[in-house]
């Protein structure tokens, strides 16, 4: 056995501690998006990036009625998939927290939704919206749209 890099100092350089998160009300889920955690109590400034403005176009300036809405129904699925991420790691240490479990219900409920009224109106964006979303396809595939990968308001 190769012993050049074992430590053999006596010091103990350091011992971390990481507290139980306690369920604290959530953010909404837009702040939250914003914010990087739904959770107002983990959210510390280690550091501050400077103010900027956004360089995408605005879905307002969008000409397209259908594109607006698209890109808008396309934001809030983001939100809320965002949010049970989120979430999904809390309840990973919190399994039997009532009001994260309601929370979660909740936004999967809605995510659901989202998937199958944006499946019905414009293609599936999820295997499971090719089957809620009323699509009607005689293939499988991606064939119409922008890949929900490449960005909001094309």
């Amino acid at each position: 056995m190769d012993t050049t890099h074992i430590c053999t100092c006596r010091e103990q350089i350091a011992m971390a501690t990481v507290p139980m998160q306690e369920w604290c009300e959530p953010y909404d889920l837009t702040t939250a998006l914003e914010e990087g955690t739904i959770f107002p109590c983990l959210n510390f400034t280690f550091y501050k990036a400077p103010e900027g403005k956004c360089k995408c176009k605005s879905c307002s300036s969008m000409a397209d009625k259908s594109q607006k809405t698209r890109e808008e129904k396309m934001s809030r699925l983001a939100v809320v998939s965002f949010a049970i991420n989120d979430l999904t790691l809390y309840l990973d240490t919190h399994p039997d927290c009532p009001n994260g479990l309601a929370l979660f219900r909740e936004l999967l409920d809605e995510r659901l939704t989202l998937l199958s009224e944006f499946a019905g109106e414009f293609y599936p964006l999820t295997q499971i919206s090719m089957v809620t979303g009323n699509y009607d396809s005689n293939q499988y595939g991606w064939p119409e749209g922008p890949m929900p990968w490449e960005g909001a308001c094309i």
